[in-house]
């Protein structure tokens, strides 16, 4: 790993550190989803999405492909006019030769990206079938085995806050380039996210998600996701999820856990 990629990464510990030296605020976030909402935090509020545990397998042509997420990390922080930067990158331990037990043959960091998400309309207080909308705009940083140089992704999100469920849609398109190769392809990326918390337990949210991205000239890689939200105790939602490839190209099935939580002194705008 270069110099820059390990600054980058540097960074984004550094920040997630400084964070965890104020109290946490409840907000329910969007782990464990592949895309997002059309919301952010308020001003001078960060909020911390930590993947604790991962792990998927991929089949291919040649050697099965069994990746262990040690960690992975997305920080949030909120900004004035209604907006907020998104850090974010996944450790990855990964066994090029699956045969049953792990032997780890590579390490990585994966999906390092930099984004700036801007709300630029809200539904106000009654949510209802007019959603909010926002833009996400970034780059993603060349931290993956074989890559090199910034990709560009962007996207628009619209949210609807409905009464019983909430859902969001995410879609976008970037650039990609290949792996050991210096060619640059476009990038279509989509997501749809539904939430329903329970009506026996409204701390407790069923959610399930089904997202995608295609790269120009490459077959589909799309994917559904399905689990549980819990607000817990301490002001900390946990999470815990199952995903499954929907074609020869996407994974074959995974599992993900993690916690979030917020800190910051809350006005009573932004994420709720």
């Amino acid at each position: 790993m270069d110099k820059l990629n390990k600054k980058i990464l540097w960074l984004i510990i550094l920040l997630c550190a400084l964070g965890g030296l104020v109290a946490p605020k409840n907000v329910l976030a969007l782990r464990p989803f592949v895309t997002t909402d059309a919301d952010v935090v308020e001003p001078n509020i960060a909020e911390i999405e930590l993947g604790i545990f991962g792990l998927h397998e991929q089949k291919h042509p040649g050697p099965d492909e069994f990746v262990l997420d040690v960690s992975s990390i997305r920080f949030n922080y909120g900004l004035p006019w209604d907006s907020e930067i998104v850090l974010e990158t996944v450790g990855e331990l990964i066994d090029s030769e699956y045969v049953g037990t792990l032997g780890v043959k590579e390490k990585q960091f994966a999906d390092t990206a930099a984004f700036y998400k801007k709300v630029w309309w809200r539904s106000g207080e009654n949510g209802g079938w007019t959603p909010n909308f926002a833009t996400e705009t970034g780059f993603v940083f060349p931290t993956e085995k074989g890559t090199s140089g910034l990709d560009f992704e962007g996207a628009g999100i619209f949210s609807w806050y409905l009464e019983k469920l909430t859902c969001h849609l995410t879609l976008g398109g970037g650039t990609k380039k290949e792996a050991f190769e210096h060619n640059t392809r476009g990038l279509y990326i989509y997501g749809i996210i539904v939430d329903i918390p329970l009506p026996q337990c409204k701390k407790l949210h069923l959610v399930s998600e089904y997202s995608g991205e295609k790269v120009e000239n490459a077959i589909l890689d799309h994917q559904l996701l399905g689990g549980v939200v819990w607000e817990g105790p301490l002001n900390i939602d946990y999470d815990i999820a199952g995903f499954a490839g929907l074609n020869s190209e996407s994974v074959d099935w995974g599992i993900t856990m993690g916690i979030t939580f917020f800190i910051g002194k809350k006005s009573g705008g932004g994420k709720t």
